[in-house]
């Protein structure tokens, strides 16, 4: 039976790298056009399990996610979270990455007890294993709290967005995740008067 030729390694790569080159610039479905091709391919080459094929999942599930394709997206970060967690292990930064992506994806779905589980869960592995002040820490825990307080948890959601706002003061004046924090416990506290 006759089966198309993939791409040899560095064939791969390259095409992986233009992949993260479409995704960074905002070209979403060029980018899973070209992820989805390119999958079988990595998977076939360099096994389900290698890095760069978790990566090309993670990847895929965060294209969807910014198509706002909850379901799918959902979907592929599962994925990428359960063979990640195979792979290195359920405490792994890359695994956490991919959890913190499932757990963005399950919240714009609209499935927030299942999102609120994964994110709290990758949340506490990251404190463990980052620190508590470590970017990737404060990211899921801005994301979990704003989780929290649009599912009318506002207490509970305030209270994690007020704890990652302390914490974050030792991330640069200025930086991303501390100003998007700053944002989101502003608009909480307004909408929760005070």
């Amino acid at each position: 039976m006759w089966r198309r030729k993939g791409p040899n390694r560095s064939g791969l790569r390259r095409q992986l790298r233009t992949a993260r080159v479409l995704f960074d610039t905002g070209d979403f479905a060029a980018a899973e056009v070209l992820l989805r091709r390119l999958l079988p391919d990595c998977e076939a080459e360099l096994g389900a399990n290698h890095e760069e094929t978790i990566g090309l999942l993670d990847l895929l599930g965060s294209t969807l996610y910014q198509q706002r394709r909850a379901a799918a997206s959902a979907q592929v970060a599962r994925e990428a979270t359960d063979r990640a967690a195979r792979a290195w292990g359920p405490d792994a930064p890359a695994t956490l990455d991919c959890a913190h992506n499932l757990g963005a994806a399950l919240a714009i779905q609209g499935d927030v007890s299942e999102a609120v589980a994964v994110l709290d869960d990758t949340w506490q592995r990251r404190a463990r294993r980052l620190g508590a002040a470590h970017e990737s820490t404060l990211t899921t825990a801005n994301t979990l709290g704003s989780t929290l307080f649009a599912a009318g948890l506002r207490r509970d959601g305030l209270t994690v967005l007020r704890r990652a706002y302390a914490q974050s003061a030792g991330l640069p004046i200025g930086h991303p995740v501390r100003v998007d924090i700053a944002d989101n416990l502003r608009i909480a506290e307004r909408n929760a008067g005070g």
